[in-house]
């Protein structure tokens, strides 16, 4: 049986980015956000359809590399089904290291250089669900948000001063 180059990718991320789960748009959806990667320049778009505080489905396009393609599928797949108030009932501290969690735990070890690319699709969803907020008048939410953007940049970092020695 003849093995396919993994190129010092895991399995999964080899698989979500040859099979990705969640390509697409939504129509009229009620979160949207285009995210370009501070770090590198991948693009990703995320659609939210959220019902009564539900994510009851996300979709992407993603212009970027097997890591960045990888990261929309897998987190895609994480947050449908998910309650919006119990993402971000945790402290401020844990959210994002929660929702980046959600990705790197199903994608395995990533290489240093790549660790900036599943923050972008965090930071995504996070905009699409501001704006959802926003929309709505969830104030409160929308705050919670805003508050979180920033952490996510902490997240862009690792791996670049891997990349510059």
């Amino acid at each position: 049986m003849e093995s396919k180059p993994t190129l010092g990718f895991s399995a999964q991320v080899i698989e979500h980015f040859l099979h990705p789960r969640n390509v697409g748009t939504i129509d009229s959806p009620e979160g949207m956000s285009t995210i370009t990667n501070p770090v590198c320049g991948d693009t990703t778009e995320l659609y939210l359809r959220i019902n009564k505080g539900i994510v009851e489905d996300a979709r992407f396009h993603s212009l970027g590399c097997v890591v960045t393609i990888a990261s929309a599928s897998v987190f895609t797949e994480k947050i449908k089904g998910c309650n919006l108030a119990e993402l971000f009932g945790r402290a401020d501290q844990e959210i994002v290291p929660y929702l980046v969690g959600l990705v790197e735990s199903e994608l395995g070890e990533l290489p240093v250089q790549k660790l900036h690319c599943p923050p972008a699709t965090v930071q995504a969803f996070l905009e699409a669900v501001g704006k959802h907020a926003q929309a709505g008048g969830n104030v409160e939410l929308g705050t919670a948000v805003q508050k979180l953007l920033p952490r996510v940049s902490e997240y862009y970092r690792r791996g670049v001063k891997a990349e510059v020695d």
